[in-house]
């Protein structure tokens, strides 16, 4: 009997010529279609968006795999069991699919941006989870940590060359702030910051140097470390310095000044160019208010303060307010004085009490030995916890704002905290449990602390500007003005709320009189378009506003208003008739090219270019910060010499915040267990995260140029010197 033919049609993958192109190719999203790339390319993976093409690859590169698929296609083997069964085209197949530029720029924004530790690159854990999503590239692993120095010192030098064109090709001046820091390993180190507004006119920062600053922390040693960073990146339009109140600030910016023109012909006014960091100043009003004895012991604080840079001048501050108050420990507050010491030694002792900072405020000093019992025990702290359930923190005599936080935390647990108190009366001492008048003290420093807080919320802002500093301290001293009388009138009289007032207003007030120094405080109020004039005729006195507008025009008439044709002012501004728009990148039209032939010459108006008619004209509301207003096209149009004044003086941050930052990363990079890395290295590791947060590195999965994957591309001769303890 003879077998019928069968009747099932043949299918293409019955075929041995038809080549099934999904099982040799993985897709990639492109436009205008996706591509074909080949699995089995080694060197450089063949790729095309026709399936035809593809088939054609196979047959003339690869026809050995046709045979191995006909094979598969009969025995029904997966591709996967193929690939795991096969060694030479799985292995191609899988370091094909290594993406080495984003492994590289992980692995460096792990050491710089997270500041995980170098030896990280040695961890067996690490290398296995690599592994484990390709086990084919071990031999492309970074596992030497002197590598990974080589590849921060490359990039280091790559962007930072990257960083100087931008600052050289930046619209407004570059204004500098700096700090002095003591590492761990017992460096002096100066961090100089940099803020400015880029040719696409958005505001940017970039830490500028991390350097080490050995044997003398003088003005004139700092002066030489900043005029060594503005030489590295080329800066020559230098604006204005921020920084504390330190008084080695001012040798500081007078020998800066002295060494920028006798080296390049800079121009830079020590006194007119200096910014007094807000926040440093509204630390010290603070301090005052909650440490000061009396406006002589404040003046010998402030003085002692001065003489000391970085972040020793507020502990310099409140040691020296300290030392001037007698300890509460020799007064007692809760305790009668012995009778034989008769009634005027009882009063002038209970004066001193009331006056002597914290310690002679029953709620606080209450408040602070609460803290201070809480942390001397973990069982008092789990009692704590289960009874109050937050954190209640401790105060720091040198920031305020540690007891603006404590007592929050105080405030919204009171009915926890006083049964705890009542639960615990014999261990935390009756003389130190909270009374109602103490709660009421405690409620009344909270409320006026609030404002400043907010304040200081506004100044540290990424966008923060100078245009909000006179603006805050008129505020914050009106609110120290208002509180006096308040706490003057006889229902609500209180003497000690009113000398912690008084105390806090000399401070402030002493630095808000020296703003007169720099007029660039009162120009940003004026170019501010949501004050102008009339901000200062509603809120000076008539006798102050005639000579701080001369300040800013004397400023105006020397920098700004110069006679430069439109195209130097601004030469990104192009004309253009709004009926006839040029696509970018494209040649106009033949009906564009008539109509520009008949197009009469214009002419920029320059009767509102001037700074009396803007700052006289009426105040408006803006949907944005001043600075982002004066950098929109319409107000450079409009303003050509007068936009460019207020985006250099708009752009200046009214903080040294960005330095105190820099520390406390750099802080976890020095950490105990790297105390022999050098300075040098820090530096390096610093500024390379800090370039990555702020956007001047792009990573490659973003669409940057992400990190340099061949450090020796870049510089062949990098010292790789790091701590063996790492």
């Amino acid at each position: 009997m003879v077998s019928e033919p069968s009747s099932v049609p043949s299918t293409p993958s019955s075929d041995p010529d038809f080549i099934d192109v999904e099982r040799f190719f993985t897709r990639e999203k492109a436009k205008p279609r996706a591509l074909y790339v080949c699995l089995y390319c080694k060197a450089r993976p063949w790729k095309d968006g026709y399936k035809g093409n593809a088939r054609r690859h196979i047959r003339n590169h690869h026809p050995y795999l046709i045979g191995l698929s006909s094979r598969q296609n009969r025995t029904q083997q997966s591709l996967d069991t193929y690939i795991t069964s096969s060694t030479t085209p799985s292995a191609a197949a899988l370091r094909n699919a290594f993406n080495r530029q984003a492994y590289v720029d992980a692995i460096i924004g792990l050491v710089t941006r997270r500041r995980v530790a170098f030896s990280m690159v040695e961890w067996d854990e690490l290398k296995d989870l690599a592994l484990a999503c390709n086990p084919a590239i071990e031999d492309s692993l970074i596992t030497s940590r002197r590598t990974v120095m080589r590849y921060i010192s490359a990039n280091y030098e790559l962007y930072a060359d990257h960083l100087a064109q931008s600052l050289q090709s930046a619209v407004s001046m570059i204004h500098i702030s700096s700090d002095l820091w003591t590492s761990p390993h017992r460096h002096g180190m100066l961090a100089v910051c940099g803020q400015w507004v880029d040719k696409d006119y958005r505001l940017r920062k970039a830490l500028l140097g991390l350097l080490e600053c050995p044997k003398d922390h003088s003005g004139k040693s700092q002066a030489g470390l900043i005029a060594d960073v503005l030489k590295r990146f080329g800066i020559r339009r230098v604006g204005y310095h921020t920084g504390d109140n330190a008084t080695s600030n001012n040798t500081c910016l007078e020998a800066l000044s002295e060494k920028l023109f006798n080296e390049q012909e800079i121009m830079f006014d020590p006194v007119r160019r200096r910014i007094r960091c807000f926040g440093h100043i509204i630390n010290l009003s603070l301090q005052a208010f909650l440490l000061a004895r009396s406006k002589e012991a404040l003046q010998a604080a402030l003085h002692a303060a001065g003489d000391v840079a970085g972040a020793q001048s507020a502990e310099t501050f409140s040691a020296a307010l300290g030392e001037s108050a007698p300890p509460a420990s020799d007064i007692p507050v809760d305790q009668t004085l012995e009778e034989s010491h008769g009634r005027q030694q009882r009063d002038r002792n209970a004066r001193r009490v009331e006056f002597s900072g914290w310690e002679g405020i029953g709620a606080l000093r209450k408040l602070h030995h609460l803290a201070v019992w809480l942390r001397n025990s973990p069982i008092h702290s789990d009692d704590w916890r289960e009874a109050v359930n937050r954190n209640l923190g401790i105060d720091n005599t040198t920031r305020w704002s540690s007891w603006y936080k404590t007592i929050s935390v105080a405030l919204d647990k009171k009915v926890q905290i006083v049964q705890f108190m009542v639960d615990h009366d014999k261990d935390i001492g009756l003389t130190n449990l909270l009374t109602g008048a103490d709660w009421d003290i405690l409620s009344k420093t909270h409320a006026f602390l609030q404002p400043f807080t907010e304040a200081m919320l506004i100044t540290e802002g990424d966008k923060a500007s100078i245009c909000s500093t006179l603006r805050l301290m008129d505020g914050l001293l009106s609110h120290f003005e208002k509180a006096k009388i308040h706490y003057s009138t006889p229902e609500f009289h209180d003497s000690r709320m009113l000398h912690s007032i008084e105390m806090g207003w000399f401070v402030l007030n002493k630095y808000y009189t020296m703003s007169e120094e720099a007029p660039v405080y009162v120009a940003a109020l004026l170019l501010d378009p949501r004050c102008r004039k009339a901000y200062l005729d509603k809120n000076w006195k008539s006798a102050w506003i005639n000579p701080a507008i001369a300040g800013v025009r004397q400023v105006w008439e020397e920098e700004y208003n110069i006679n430069n044709s439109v195209n130097d002012i601004d030469g990104d501004i192009v004309t253009t008739p709004e009926d006839t728009p040029v696509a970018p990148g494209k040649p106009p039209s033949q009906l564009q090219l008539l109509l520009q032939e008949m197009e009469v010459e214009t002419a920029v108006s320059t009767d509102s270019d001037n700074l009396e008619a803007f700052i006289n004209a009426p105040a408006i509301k803006i949907d944005c910060e001043p600075l982002e207003w004066w950098c929109r096209t319409e107000q450079r149009r409009q303003f050509p010499r007068l936009s460019r004044m207020a985006i250099d003086i708009l752009s200046i941050n009214p903080q040294s915040a960005e330095p105190e930052r820099t520390f406390s990363g750099a802080r976890r990079t020095a950490s105990w267990d790297r105390l022999s890395i050098t300075c040098e290295r820090i530096e390096e590791v610093e500024c390379l995260g800090n370039w990555m947060r702020n956007g001047h590195i792009v990573a490659s999965r973003d669409g940057g140029l992400g990190l340099v994957c061949d450090p020796d591309g870049v510089n062949g001769n990098v010292d790789t010197e790091i701590s063996d303890t790492e």
